[in-house]
């Protein structure tokens, strides 16, 4: 299993998981409603339970994230509508208002997240101000409020953890440079950007000596990771390098046009003649511009072909 399938698989398992922990809470909250005669709460927080049951299940089969997670959507907005306006019906719904940001922010991006859940806060400051006296006020404000701190402080944590995870996984280990994983998320970004700002996007690609194939793998790893480390220290402050899975290297080179290009091809050339691995003054370079009917997959194979071709 590939590492990036791996960090999704492990993302995945762990949504899961906080699923069914979020639905035994609410089915134990729709337990406590119904021992108290309170069928209508108790069947609505038997109904949230439901829908995380089968969210959960759902992800389970797909065995992958949503790209445009809906369902998320609309559990969250049914949860928030329903606490806001249910409070004006009981005060027992107010119990359920701890429970937003906790789950927002477990559910989405920490920027995304924080939006959400100031504008239910906001909302929410209102609607308890107005409708309560001063000692529920207090009580519940202060509650939330460390409700809402404590799952500030989570997704903090949680947004750096993946990062630091999202860059190990999507670098290559013996060159420190990203994979081709990666090269596909970052291409179609410039691709659209360099669309959207009719700017021009160019990409050059290294091949590794042909000599080289015959050494022996800790030799052909030994100079592999040197060519990565050269052509790291090579790059523009805004360009990115990436290892292909067949050892070749792209560099990926936005708001640049030809003579850009030809300038770092130079400098690049001038940077491998050294002493240590003669091989790297015959280094194979070809440089492709994107053009507007391009995607991703077509461009990497046109620079490609024209890399080996030559």
């Amino acid at each position: 299993m590939e590492k990036t399938q791996f960090h999704s698989l492990v993302v995945l398992q762990v949504k899961v998981l906080y699923c069914l922990l979020a639905a035994l809470g609410l089915s134990i909250i729709a337990a406590l409603d119904l021992l108290e005669d309170k069928k209508q709460f108790a069947m609505i927080a038997a109904g949230f339970s439901l829908a995380l049951v089968v969210y959960a299940g759902y992800l389970l089969l797909r065995r992958k994230q949503r790209s445009s997670p809906y369902p998320e959507w609309i559990l969250v907005g049914l949860l928030s509508v329903f606490t806001l306006f249910g409070m004006h019906q009981s005060a027992q719904v107010a119990h359920w208002i701890y429970f937003v940001p906790v789950y927002t922010y477990f559910l989405f991006p920490f920027r995304l997240a924080s939006y959400i859940t100031l504008a239910y806060s906001a909302v929410l400051v209102v609607l308890v101000l107005e409708d309560f006296d001063n000692y529920s006020r207090l009580q519940m404000l202060f509650t939330y409020a460390a409700c809402y701190t404590f799952s500030v402080m989570y997704a903090l944590i949680n947004e750096r953890n993946n990062r630091a995870l999202t860059e190990i996984v999507n670098t290559d280990p013996l060159t420190q440079v990203y994979n081709e994983h990666q090269l596909y998320l970052d291409l179609n970004k410039e691709m659209t950007r360099a669309d959207r700002q009719r700017s021009s996007l160019m990409l050059m690609a290294v091949a590794t000596p042909k000599s080289w194939h015959s050494l022996k793998v800790e030799d052909y790893e030994q100079r592999l990771s040197y060519l990565g480390n050269k052509l790291r220290k090579c790059l523009r402050k805004y360009d990115a390098c990436y290892r292909l899975n067949t050892d070749d290297f792209i560099i990926v080179m936005p708001h640049s046009d030809a003579q850009d290009s030809e300038e770092l091809k130079n400098q690049l050339l001038d940077c491998m003649a050294d002493r240590k691995f003669a091989a790297l003054k015959e280094l194979p370079v070809h440089v492709e511009a994107y053009q507007p009917d391009d995607d991703a997959h077509s461009l990497i194979r046109r620079v490609m072909e024209a890399l080996h071709a030559g």
